[in-house]
């Protein structure tokens, strides 16, 4: 359906999926053929022309990669004789002979013959046996940190610490004690601490234990007594992820465990655009089986719309389409700054490399040959998605705090302005502002003011939904969008954040200190445009600066 958005396919239900796909596509396969057959007569004589045989063309090429993609090969390789029979028409100019429209026709006979042989045998499933699993490691809770420690008071203090950012905190003080007591959940990240009172390292022996334990996909921090090269090097070869020296910095910890934690566990979006429902409908599941979310587009004109809205990571894309080629598609497409990084990988039955080169320099970052099989598409997918993710994220995100720059997050609350109002919803804006933050860059240096900066970023990360959007407005002043929260719910939460700030303890050479923030919100419909949220949240921001800041105002209350 187009512009239609898909979730995740439970692993036993892909099958069924699978095989309703291929019903649906044999139960309206006679009316399709005999559509065509009637379209191809209406061709024959005086009625013949280049672009009725190109339409024709491109109904047939459409068949053959949805046949193919759908386990029906025999009637695919049919189709593609019909299709090499209609290209040499095309070369033409001269309508066809009463022979070859007899041979069209029986081509045409020859494809329903062999989708209905096939009916029966179903789809081959090899190919997805291990996709089910393919994305739900990206999907779990991601703030539990286990804690072993062999001594002292690091863990107690790390758990004060770390508490604040929205972080749990499990603890064991042997690394035994871990794999008998058993841990709640797959952790985001383990901090082994392996100072020992001779100074011997344990890194690898432990590092084993604990992939026994939790699996190798969960990061290992060492804290250590020692800074030597070896001691270093064998943490290296035990496959830990970072490596901290006693004393320990908790705000280089927090840094570290935000980035280990901040793993983009949000689903790639991939947008299929492709006048064929029922190959868009299979490549929606073959993604949406691994975790994927999607949304197809069968008419190639309505795309912009879908782009500006979902915000997809890739856009999957049918070369031939009616109303205009994909080639054509992806040049507009290029033509909006805002979409300039977005990945587009190609579909077609087209094997002649050389067009498949010309598509790419119009534009395209891939091209695949329809039918493409499952276990090939969704890691091929996936790894566009990520690295094209990764690419936006470093040209709209902030240097030092990693949330979106000033332009970005204007978009984003635009974008979220546009659902509210489509969904008859609620949302929030909040601006946020650090307490005398020029007094903290005056007495302990710019260097020390980054970090607190930094903390209130990661602060934010934890302690918000992967639904919000975050930014940095500009200095010590923050945005934030909350989709789906009105303003007494956005204050709720502000509070938090709030309480929690203030409550974080900096850490300097000459000591450690706090700060606290102050807090604006507006809230939709009572602010009906991006403009008048911002304006709102500001003004309530001013109020509560000037009411005696450490405190969180919503636009139209009394102080």
């Amino acid at each position: 359906m187009e512009g239609e958005r898909g979730s995740p396919v439970a692993a036993d239900q892909l099958e069924k999926e699978l095989e309703r796909l291929r019903g649906g596509f044999l139960e309206k396969l006679p009316a399709r053929l005999q559509a065509l057959v009637e379209e191809w007569n209406s061709q024959q004589g005086d009625g013949w022309s280049q672009d009725g045989a190109r339409a024709l063309h491109r109904s047939v090429h459409g068949l053959i990669g949805t046949a193919g993609s759908l386990g029906f090969a025999k009637m695919a390789k049919t189709a593609r004789r019909l299709e090499r029979k209609l290209v040499a028409l095309l070369e033409g100019t001269q309508p066809p002979t009463p022979e070859v429209s007899a041979e069209v026709i029986e081509w045409f006979e020859r494809m329903g013959e062999d989708a209905t042989s096939e009916a029966d045998e179903g789809f081959n499933l090899t190919s997805f046996e291990n996709m089910a699993e393919w994305g739900t490691s990206l999907f779990e809770a991601r703030n539990l940190i286990v804690v072993v420690e062999q001594e002292g008071p690091f863990a107690s203090e790390l758990a004060l610490q770390l508490g604040h950012f929205g972080f749990e905190l499990q603890m064991f003080k042997e690394i035994d004690e871990m794999v008998s007591g058993g841990v709640e959940r797959r952790p985001a990240a383990v901090i082994l601490d392996i100072s020992s009172p001779d100074g011997e390292l344990m890194g690898e022996e432990v590092a084993t234990k604990v992939r026994d334990t939790l699996g190798e996909v969960v990061p290992l921090v060492l804290v250590s007594n020692r800074s030597d090269i070896e001691a270093r090097l064998d943490a290296v070869r035990a496959g830990c992820s970072s490596y901290f020296i006693k004393p320990v910095n908790y705000s280089d910890v927090l840094e570290t465990l935000d980035r280990l934690t901040r793993s983009e566990p949000e689903p790639f979006r991939i947008l299929i655009v492709d006048d064929e429902s029922d190959t868009a409908d299979f490549h929606a599941t073959c993604l949406e089986s691994a975790g994927l979310e999607t949304v197809t587009v069968t008419d190639p004109l309505d795309v912009m719309s879908q782009l500006v809205e979902f915000q997809p990571d890739v856009i999957l894309m049918d070369v031939y389409m009616p109303g205009c080629t994909g080639l054509e598609l992806a040049t507009v497409i290029r033509q909006e700054e805002a979409f300039v990084g977005v990945p587009i990988v190609f579909l077609s039955r087209e094997t002649d490399r050389m067009k498949q080169i010309a598509a790419l320099g119009e534009g395209g970052d891939d091209f695949f040959t329809k039918p493409v099989a499952p276990d090939q598409l969704v890691p091929a997918v996936s790894a566009r998605a990520q690295r094209g993710r990764t690419l936006r994220l470093f040209m709209e995100k902030d240097g030092l705090t990693g949330l979106f720059r000033h332009s970005r997050i204007i978009e984003q609350l635009e974008v979220a302005v546009r659902r509210a109002d489509r969904q008859h919803g609620t949302l929030a804006v909040a601006m946020l502002d650090i307490d005398g933050f020029k007094g903290v860059n005056d007495e302990h240096g710019h260097l020390v003011g980054d970090q607190v900066l930094k903390a209130l970023a990661y602060l934010l990360r934890q302690r918000l939904r992967m639904s919000d959007v975050l930014g940095r407005f500009g200095g010590d002043e923050y945005v934030v969008v909350l989709p789906d929260t009105d303003g007494s719910a956005a204050m709720e939460k502000m509070d938090d954040i709030r309480r929690n700030f203030a409550a974080i303890d900096h850490e300097t050479s000459q000591g450690s200190f706090s700060v606290t923030l102050s807090c604006g919100v507006g809230e939709y419909p009572a602010a009906l445009t991006s403009h008048e949220l911002i304006a709102a949240a500001d003004e309530a921001l001013y109020r509560a600066k000037r009411g005696g800041r450490n405190r969180v105002l919503l636009a139209g209350d009394e102080d």
